[in-house]
């Protein structure tokens, strides 16, 4: 029986058991898989120490992963392996192919990050994602070198659940439910905030910006946190329910610590912070999102609920590649509200085109009254999907499963067939070689019995 190692991409309170879902789905396939959880020293955004007496993982015979050398234990044990990906996993990839393993990657994210370091193939969320990939292995050093043909689109199992156990689904609560859990006012919509993590966000400028003194650091990272604070008075003013969802960083304490998170969002009375476990709950119950440099429209345009970019032209992106890709977008530039009445192309640099709007932060209230009550038109949520999404089937799974799955037993034939030459080849050499040796020994024997004596 094949065995594959499962490595965990990153630790997401959200839908932390989502990556089980392909485990079941390869033992559906008649293929053993070895589900491993990395560390924080293995990956940043890893698990964190208590995960490890999770019952539901406990259950699903999870594996640790402390160390390479955890890693590279079970990996001798494996016939091949699929990553979730994440930006630190090139040398563990690079390991499985010196150890002559086939390496695949998929997307078990939200987000537009997908790292190939070192796999055989990547499947990504859909079209955009594997333009991006491309791109960035042309204009950058070292994020992989995979032609179009080893980038399959599958789309991604973010907004997938395990359901093969009791409790490891999503919380589901009704509209009536969840404003009562939060205390809101049912009578009014509930608009979804989706900032950056305050801690990790902070973190990063200095990266983005090496060049910049300490003081325009801090001045970038105050201009953000004082928008938000804009639009939480803003969304109190359109008399609309404030809910606060963090970013997953926050949450999984990636660049900073949960409490102080939470304690940050606090100043806004009005407001109620999301618990993780309420995620899909929210992405039900919300009206529209609103953000300013997020990337979680594509989580709406998912679920089918509009998003708002607010202000977001008036703070410049970082000058890095990874932030200027609106370029590849096949859609119309900007918020589908003017995608066919004269695109607004330069009001976003941070994500190229969504499903909803775009307004300046005194014109909040007045269009949270106005538009985010109608629903989006079909055929433009469908387009989001085929570019951004691929699918919003539920199926990202099966598709997943199904690409490496044959992989496998095309590589394992290749294998067998490259082995079975390999035989053959020796074989014939052997036998040429006992030929060729023997007739050459007839030759010198016939040429020493005809050479007269002296």
């Amino acid at each position: 029986m094949t065995r594959l190692l499962l490595v965990s991409g990153r630790y997401l309170l959200e839908n932390p058991y989502r990556e089980l879902r392909l485990k079941t789905l390869f033992e559906e396939r008649g293929i053993e898989v070895v589900f491993a959880l990395p560390s924080r020293q293995l990956n940043a955004y890893g698990y964190t120490e208590d995960v490890r007496d999770d019952p539901v993982f406990q259950r699903a015979g999870a594996v640790w992963l402390e160390t390479v050398q955890d890693y590279g234990r079970h990996l001798r044990h494996c016939d091949t392996v699929l990553f979730g990906s994440w930006k630190s996993y090139g040398p563990l990839a690079e390991m499985a192919r010196a150890a002559g393993k086939p390496v695949v990657n998929s997307n078990t994210t939200s987000g537009l990050d997908h790292w190939p370091h070192g796999v055989d193939y990547a499947c990504v969320k859909g079209p955009f994602s594997k333009r991006q990939m491309l791109y960035f292995q042309e204009k950058l050093p070292g994020p992989g070198n995979l032609s179009e043909d080893q980038i399959i689109i599958t789309g991604s199992i973010i907004h997938e659940h395990y359901h093969q156990e009791e409790g490891a689904q999503p919380v589901s609560l009704s509209r009536e439910a969840f404003c009562k859990h939060y205390r809101l006012d049912p009578s009014h919509p509930i608009v979804a905030l989706f900032p950056k993590g305050i801690g990790s966000f902070e973190k990063k400028i200095a990266a983005w910006f090496p060049d910049w003194p300490d003081a325009k650091r801090a001045a970038y990272n105050q201009w953000f946190l004082d928008k938000y604070t804009q639009i939480c008075r803003a969304i109190r003013e359109a008399r609309c329910n404030l809910i606060i969802k963090m970013h997953p960083s926050a949450y999984a304490a990636y660049l900073t610590r949960t409490d102080q998170e939470y304690a940050y969002w606090q100043q806004f009375p009005w407001a109620r912070t999301l618990a993780p476990e309420h995620t899909y709950a929210c992405y039900q119950c919300a009206a529209c999102g609103v953000g300013i440099s997020t990337h979680s429209s594509l989580d709406l345009g998912y679920f089918n609920k509009p998003f708002i970019y607010v202000d977001s032209d008036q703070i410049e992106p970082p000058p890095a590649v990874p932030f200027h890709i609106n370029h590849l977008c096949s859609l119309p530039l900007g918020p589908s509200s003017h995608w066919d009445r004269g695109p607004l192309e330069s009001v976003n640099p941070w994500f190229p085109s969504w499903l909803g709007y775009f307004s300046r932060v005194e014109d909040l209230p007045g269009l949270l009254n106005e538009q985010v009550q109608r629903p989006i038109a079909a055929d433009d949520r469908q387009r989001f999907i085929d570019e951004f999404w691929h699918k919003a089937d539920g199926q990202a799974g099966e598709r997943i499963v199904d690409f490496v799955a044959d992989y496998i037993e095309s590589w394992g034939s290749s294998k067998r067939i490259y082995a079975a030459l390999k035989s053959t080849v020796k074989r014939l050499y052997t036998a040429l070689r006992y030929r060729f040796l023997k007739a050459l020994t007839r030759v010198f024997s016939t040429k020493s019995s005809r050479t007269p004596r002296t």
